[in-house]
């Protein structure tokens, strides 16, 4: 039994033409599909074919960058309008590889008021092989990536939504923690697949040892918005999760082992070194919202 309804929706910010297909992964699949538009530079090519092809298909264009915990709460509260208890959300570079699977689990799922979020496997690469038999088993973990999680709409106001003011970046760990702090629980499925793009990968050279290394990196305006949200989340739940969020950790963690590594394997050290430190100045004095490096 998978024809469980439910509701999804995907945050857009100047999407390539390439986002048609990972939408067609579980696009039919829903009953409402609601696409949110954070694009400055909007390709109306996409749009276009999106809403000729998707028949339950919901438009909001923002006309601005919004920020992602915005732009999610503006499609979880659509969904709560149009009576939907459950809610897909997805990244604009998610590409799901047995979404039906995914559907059929939730549909078996019980005791779903101590479930706020189910989460899928994002490692998914062409080099692995699906199960015959994908199973529903499932652990339960501390947080999850906000792309391919299913949302326990009925716990969304109870749990707090998604902070507007972190913009973007550690978005989903608040939620997840506060889902926490409800005693509610955070489910992973090992066997639903997801293909997802977690930033991009360079080959660098360390400054001293001149040894290659391939690594994820981001870029100055991501490191900033990393330093300052993470150091928000470490203030408000670090004394309750000390293991995972506690504020000596995530101090060494932004400004000791992350510094290390732009100093000795990245490029645009100095901006992206002024970009961390921007963000431990702007969370001791509370600014929070957007802000261009």
């Amino acid at each position: 039994m998978n024809n469980i309804e439910v509701a999804a929706t995907v945050i857009l910010y100047n999407p390539e033409d390439d986002v048609y297909e990972n939408i067609s992964s579980y696009g039919k699949d829903v009953t409402t599909l609601i696409i949110v538009d954070n694009s400055t530079l909007h390709n109306t090519k996409l749009i276009e074919k999106m809403q000729n092809t998707f028949e339950n298909l919901i438009y909001i264009n923002n006309n601005a960058n919004v920020g992602i915990a915005t732009a999610l709460n503006l499609g979880c509260e659509k969904a709560i309008e149009l009576g939907f208890e459950w809610i897909l959300t997805m990244d604009q570079d998610s590409r799901f590889i047995n979404f039906n699977d995914y559907k059929a689990c939730l549909s078996k799922l019980e005791n779903t008021h101590e479930v706020a979020i189910l989460s899928a496997n994002t490692n998914y690469n062409e080099t692995m092989s699906l199960p015959e038999n994908p199973q529903c088993s499932y652990e339960e973990k501390f947080s999850a990536i906000t792309s391919a999680n299913f949302l326990n709409l009925s716990l969304f106001e109870k749990i707090g939504k998604f902070e507007d003011k972190l913009f973007i970046d550690l978005v989903d760990y608040d939620y997840c923690i506060k889902a926490q702090v409800n005693h509610l629980k955070v489910l992973y499925y090992p066997h639903i697949f997801v293909k997802h793009a977690l930033g991009a990968v360079f080959v660098r050279k360390n400054l001293i040892t001149r040894k290659k290394r391939s690594k994820v990196e981001h870029n100055p305006q991501r490191t900033y918005y990393f330093a300052r949200n993470f150091l928000y989340v470490a203030k408000h739940f670090g004394k309750k999760f000390p293991k995972e969020m506690g504020m000596l950790k995530i101090l060494n963690i932004l400004f000791i082992h992350e510094v290390t590594k732009i100093i000795l394997y990245e490029d645009q050290k100095l901006k992206k070194l002024y970009a961390k430190f921007m963000g431990l100045s702007h969370f001791l004095l509370g600014k929070y919202g957007k802000y261009d490096i």
